[in-house]
């Protein structure tokens, strides 16, 4: 018997190498910051304005942690 389609991905997972799955945080965050501040805006006509605020300070954040944490590493050792 068969996996149903939905099961499909948990049986076979698709590999991605280490240097692409990064460029998945993109679309993350791009959900992340729409969906929050479509619930946490009180004036729809600003909304996509505060999406790409929300969003420009969430990668702005990941982008800070990486590199101190790249450097953390890097003199750590």
């Amino acid at each position: 018997m068969t996996a149903p389609m939905a099961w499909t991905l948990f049986y076979d997972p698709v590999v991605l190498p280490y240097y692409s799955q990064v460029w998945l945080i993109i679309p993350l965050c791009v959900v992340v910051a729409t969906v929050y501040k479509t619930i946490r805006t009180r004036r729809l006509n600003r909304l996509f304005r505060e999406v790409v605020v929300s969003l420009g300070y969430m990668l702005a954040g990941l982008v800070a942690l990486g590199g101190a944490l790249w450097l953390l590493r890097l003199y750590w050792s």
